[in-house]
């Protein structure tokens, strides 16, 4: 006569094995979210840091540009990579990325309000690596003598 217990326990082997499989594929799906999560967070703190460093070049740009007259204007920022504008674009293309060819900062002058002024549009593009899209960061000041 067979024991009941003895064909219950035949019937047991390997759920350990089963479950122990089954709890580190959890603990797998788990590890990569967390990879995931924190590759994520380093894209973003990525980004933060050439939207930070794009505004202290604009604002760097216009700083620059607060500290001449208006006829100094035109030769040191009218024209791409001469004078002051040269300076600038070649630090913008050591801090930004892909910040070269049309991702180029450009500074674009017009008329003010007075002859004593000018109106500065200052633009530093830059692409994050592996990325299509192209960001952008503007900034517009009435420079000069306004009456």
């Amino acid at each position: 006569m067979t024991n009941p217990a003895s064909k219950f326990l035949r019937h047991q082997k390997g759920s350990y094995l089963l479950e122990s499989l089954i709890a580190i594929l959890i603990f797998s799906f788990g590890i990569l979210g967390l990879i995931g999560l924190l590759s994520s967070s380093i894209r973003i703190t990525n980004d933060a840091r050439y939207r930070a460093e794009a505004a202290n070049l604009a604002s760097a740009m216009i700083a620059d540009m607060w500290t001449m007259r208006a006829s100094q204007l035109d030769t040191e920022f009218g024209t791409s990579g001469s004078g002051k504008l040269g300076a600038w674009e070649t630090k913008a293309t050591e801090l930004l990325p892909q910040a070269t060819g049309t991702n180029k900062p450009t500074v674009a002058l017009s008329p003010g309000l007075s002859q004593q002024s000018r109106t500065a549009d200052v633009t530093v593009y830059w692409q994050m690596p592996g990325e299509a899209a192209r960001h952008q960061h503007s900034m517009t000041a009435q420079i000069g003598r306004n009456p």
